[in-house]
């Protein structure tokens, strides 16, 4: 009998916590030598809920050792190779070992459902978002290790929780700025416009497009007052394309929450 096994499975609870934020921990800690022990003087530059998910989570990998020490484990040092391709087998020695019957449900193409039943009944998770978590941080590790899973369970994708380089960039050509202050739409994805040393109030207003890409429209400190004709014409006119887009892609009511990915959202700052 797997006494291991066993005790993993009666004494690991699963992190609910975005997989992208302890993967990019541990590049963090791969790019230094680890010191003899995980504190929260490491974790300065992150949320306090950040520090406390990333305490838990290495605790319950078993990757450091019980407080108020928390010393680094051998697990974590292999974990924390510079080699990314040894770094993400050691991921997958940590999905076969914690989530071992989640990854035998894959194995003989499990569904979603039994997917979600799996982790309410094996980490008596109750709540459906708590639920929806913890089932997501297992596909990304699983996926990162390159451990094929079933056909059925949800797929993955960017934006939650999935680790990795930052989306590339969108270059595009800013169009030309009014002379009353207003800008073009930006290419960038990521970003808004925004400048720290700028005190103006700032407008903008934003649509998704079908691929997934963010088009932001920022001005800042508009006066349309003094706006020439032709001014007021291109700005109002990007606005209300924009609009316009966003209006006609929004799903009809009671379709889930994928109209908030298409409306158009306008902030004052």
């Amino acid at each position: 009998m797997d006494t291991q096994g066993t005790q993993d499975e009666t004494t690991f609870k699963p992190t609910t916590m975005a997989f992208a934020t302890f993967w990019n921990f541990i590049d963090e800690l791969a790019s230094h030598p680890l010191p003899p022990q995980i504190d929260r003087s490491m974790m300065r530059s992150k949320s306090g809920t950040d520090q406390r998910n990333l305490i838990t989570v290495l605790s319950s990998f078993e990757l450091v050792g019980p407080p108020p020490q928390r010393r680094v484990e051998p697990a974590l040092r292999a974990l924390t190779t510079t080699d990314k391709e040894e770094r993400k087998a050691e991921v997958g020695k940590l999905v076969r070992r914690f989530y071992s019957e989640a990854v035998e449900l894959s194995e003989t193409g499990g569904t979603e459902q039994q997917l979600n039943d799996l982790f309410k009944d094996q980490f008596d998770l109750d709540t459906t978002d708590t639920r929806r978590k913890a089932v997501t941080f297992f596909l990304h590790a699983a996926r990162t290790a390159g451990i094929p899973l079933s056909p059925y369970f949800p797929a993955t994708r960017s934006g939650s929780g999935a680790p990795g380089a930052p989306r590339a960039r969108r270059s595009g050509k800013r169009k030309p700025a009014a002379d009353g202050g207003a800008s073009g739409a930006n290419g960038d994805t990521r970003s808004q416009d925004a400048s720290p040393t700028q005190e103006a109030a700032s407008y903008s207003t934003e649509v998704t497009i079908g691929d997934g890409t963010i088009l932001i429209l920022t001005a800042k400190n508009p006066n349309p007052f003094e706006f020439s004709k032709s001014d007021r014409d291109f700005f109002f006119g990007l606005v209300d394309r924009m609009k316009a887009y966003a209006a006609a892609q929004t799903p009809p009511a009671g379709n889930g929450g994928a109209a908030d990915n298409s409306a158009t959202e306008e902030r004052v700052s």
